[in-house]
């Protein structure tokens, strides 16, 4: 008996749509992500500085000749005043679809489903559809939750524009970059990284019964090894110096916080290459 499908419309997303004679090729220049490869499928992408930082992400659609991006509501506006300042004369519309919205279903896990969301198939399905569509009872939190467990991190609700490399937010490992398709912004200095493999923070899971608050720096041993970045009940992520976790046996660690003495015990999400 199949499940029954529980949309979940994500108040804090918005949707710009992206069309004109020239909006595939004007995307292919300047996003990390292949949008060649967008067909009935949707794929995860962001936006760098020149400096090579993760400015914007988004995940994008593709209706023929019409994308839709789907990306934060915070960032929004400073996304869509950025694109209009790239795309000079080219033949390219941005237009903001107040008249749309994405919503989640987290029932539908199945990696060749239709409609999985492209970073990671346990984020379930993930839809644009007309904001007035009846969605269950189901709450935010629960997929906010969800992204916070399985160790993903969004420009917006939880890293600032510009605040880390686009591998220290894992965008490598959750499909959102493309080193083999030719230019975009920034692409230097990321593909420089990846090659060297030397991305020596990332973002990681981690459990704990602690209070903490957001950014707050995370000391062991006297030395600081991260800070944090959001934190729901018990699950939380933090940027963490890999080399803390890669040199230990036990990833169960007693902190200092804030001058507080807590635990926090660390993990590589499970979407890390093995």
């Amino acid at each position: 008996m199949a499940m029954k499908k529980q949309l979940i419309k994500l108040s804090d997303r918005s949707v710009m749509s992206i069309n004109g004679a020239d909006a595939e090729k004007f995307l292919q220049g300047i996003i990390t992500c292949n949008v060649l490869e967008i067909s009935n499928n949707s794929i995860y992408g962001s936006i760098l500085t020149p400096q090579g930082k993760l400015l914007y992400d988004f995940i994008i659609y593709r209706y023929e000749r019409e994308f839709l991006l789907d990306t934060s509501k915070i960032i929004f506006d400073d996304l869509k005043k950025l694109l209009n300042m790239y795309k000079l004369r080219s033949k390219v519309n941005l237009e903001d679809r107040n008249d749309l919205s994405v919503f989640v279903d987290l029932n539908n896990t199945k990696e060749n489903s239709k409609n999985i969301d492209p970073r990671y198939h346990k984020m379930g399905t993930r839809e644009i559809l007309n904001s007035n569509n009846a969605i269950s009872s189901t709450k935010e939190t629960v997929y906010e939750k969800q992204k916070i467990n399985l160790g993903i991190a969004e420009v917006g609700s939880d890293i600032k524009p510009g605040e880390v490399f686009p591998m220290e937010a894992n965008i490598d490992y959750l499909k959102g970059i493309d080193f083999k398709k030719g230019c975009f912004i920034g692409q230097e200095v990321s593909s420089r990284m990846y090659r060297k493999g030397n991305a020596k923070k990332r973002i990681v899971t981690f459990r704990s019964n602690d209070n903490f608050t957001n950014n707050e720096e995370i000391v062991y041993n006297d030395r600081i090894i991260g800070r944090m970045i959001n934190k729901i009940d018990d699950c939380g992520i933090a940027l963490i110096k890999i080399e803390t976790i890669t040199n230990l046996k036990v990833k169960t660690l007693s902190i200092t916080s804030e001058n507080e003495k807590k635990n926090m015990v660390i993990s590589f999400p499970e979407f890390f290459p093995q």
